[in-house]
Parts: structure tokens; C-alpha cells; sequence
């Protein structure tokens, strides 16, 4: 059997953030929306500068989420309860240590980066995500689109640095890509 790693420098999980508008295609992001380039011996990557990528930082954990619903009912001539699935609820979720210039952004433009994570999620802009759950060497990622909820910081005396929830509330599905950048 084998396992999903995401401890080594090559396999450290990654969480890449555009507004859907800076995309290429908006509504349906690719690679090279978020990366330029990535080295295979390294896992060093080159931003798509373009873009504006907010590449989140002090990811502590995450889970990503596909529910899907269902709907039940009963018949008279049965003794079970027949099901149906519909559509799935999805979204990615984590926590992060706050760093400044992601959470808060420098205010020198409009791209992601310069707006930062919390003026985002404040003024319900539609972002482009990519999730590499396995690093971004020539592994599966995922990307969507959604907007950035649930950000709470908190801080105390037992955690002095701010931390915060994230969750991206996708719009749509999950688009499974397997990543080719790397050189």
C-alpha cells in the first residue's frame, strides 16, 4: 500500500490563491495560473507574477471536503428507506500562522497578493485555488474556484502567534489535474 506523503521538502503540502478574474480562463483555472515553473530536484517554484498567487502561509493542517447529499424517502411497499445522491457539497478548510503581508496584503494593486487573504474574504471575491496535497512535482493537484470564509484569528498566551481557520466554500467541483510543470 502506499501513502500520500506531505512531510519532505519535495512533498510539502501547497495552497495557492488568485482571484478568479486574474485567471486565464475565469471560472476554470489551470496550472500555470498559479506557477510559472517548479524544479524537480528542489521543489522551488516561480509564481505566475502575473497573477498576483497568494501562496498561503503556516499551513498547520487541511481537509479538503466532498459531501455529498442525499435524498431519502419511503414507499408503502417497502421496509428500507430508498436513497438518492445529489449534488456535493464542497469546500477546503485549514488553519494557518498569520503572516502580514498574505493576511493583510500591501495595498499596492489589485491582484491577490496585494489585497491579501482577509480583503478577499471581506469583500466576497470569487478566488481561483490550487491544492497540491503532495507537493507540486509532477503529482495530482486540485483546483476550483469558491469564496474564502471562516477566517477567525485568534491568539494567547499558550499560542502567541496569530492563527486563523481558512475555509474556501468551492464553487462547483473539484478539478483533479495531474501537475507537469516541473523541469
Amino acid at each position: 500500500m502506499a501513502y500520500i506523503n506531505a512531510s519532505s521538502a519535495l512533498t510539502r503540502v501547497k495552497l495557492f490563491i488568485i482571484k478568479d478574474a486574474d485567471a486565464t480562463t475565469p471560472g476554470t483555472p489551470v496550472e500555470a495560473d498559479f506557477l510559472a515553473t517548479v524544479t524537480a530536484s528542489t521543489g522551488a517554484f516561480t509564481l505566475t507574477t502575473a497573477n498576483g498567487p497568494i501562496v498561503v502561509p503556516g499551513l498547520q493542517d487541511v481537509t479538503i471536503n466532498n459531501a455529498n447529499g442525499s435524498f431519502r424517502w419511503k414507499q408503502l411497499d417497502q421496509s428500507g428507506e430508498n436513497v438518492i445522491t445529489t449534488n456535493a457539497t464542497n469546500s477546503l478548510s485549514g488553519n494557518f500562522v498569520l503572516d502580514p503581508l498574505t493576511f493583510w496584503g500591501d495595498g499596492s494593486g489589485s491582484l491577490a497578493s496585494d489585497e491579501g487573504i482577509f480583503k478577499l474574504s471581506n469583500d466576497r471575491t470569487q478566488v481561483a485555488f490550487l491544492i497540491a496535497p503532495e507537493g507540486v512535482i509532477d503529482k495530482t493537484v486540485l483546483m476550483g474556484t469558491g469564496f474564502i470564509s471562516a477566517l477567525a484569528p485568534t491568539v494567547s498566551a499558550d499560542s502567541p502567534v496569530w492563527v486563523s481557520p481558512i475555509t474556501i466554500e468551492v464553487n462547483g467541483d473539484f478539478i483533479k489535474y495531474d501537475s507537469t510543470l516541473a523541469a
